[in-house]
């Protein structure tokens, strides 16, 4: 896994409030990637992220497409050394009104709600 790409496409989905336009995008591509069946991805939403979030985009779904050691969520604890990514996602899926997301009573509390990770390395 791409997983400098994973954390900014992550942190693109937490600026939603902020009024990003890319954000909803964004969560739709790693939700995509969570549970397909669930939460189908249209390609065509592809062309509404800028050329930087479009190339993590790619690099995400490409790497993993090609290697897939462990669901993106998965990913996202380990990197973080937390375990609550997959309500996150769940929240994602809520927050921007996905098809296919739970219902609203099903949904812990999240401590932070939002959470930026940072970027260990060099940022693109």
């Amino acid at each position: 896994m791409d997983t400098a790409a994973l954390i900014r496409l992550w942190n693109v989905t937490q600026q939603h409030d902020a009024g990003t336009s890319g954000a909803r995008r964004a969560a739709l591509v790693l939700l995509g990637l969570y549970n397909g069946p669930r939460f189908p991805f249209d390609l065509t939403e592809l062309r509404g992220l800028d050329t930087d979030n479009l190339r993590d985009a790619l690099l995400v779904i490409g790497s993993d497409a090609q290697r897939c050691k462990r669901e993106v969520h998965s990913w996202l604890n380990v990197l973080t050394g937390r375990v609550d990514f997959g309500e996150r996602f769940e929240h994602l899926a809520w927050r921007f009104r996905v098809k296919g997301r739970c219902k609203r009573d099903a949904l812990r509390q999240l401590n932070p709600p939002t959470l930026i990770i940072k970027l260990q390395e060099a940022p693109r």
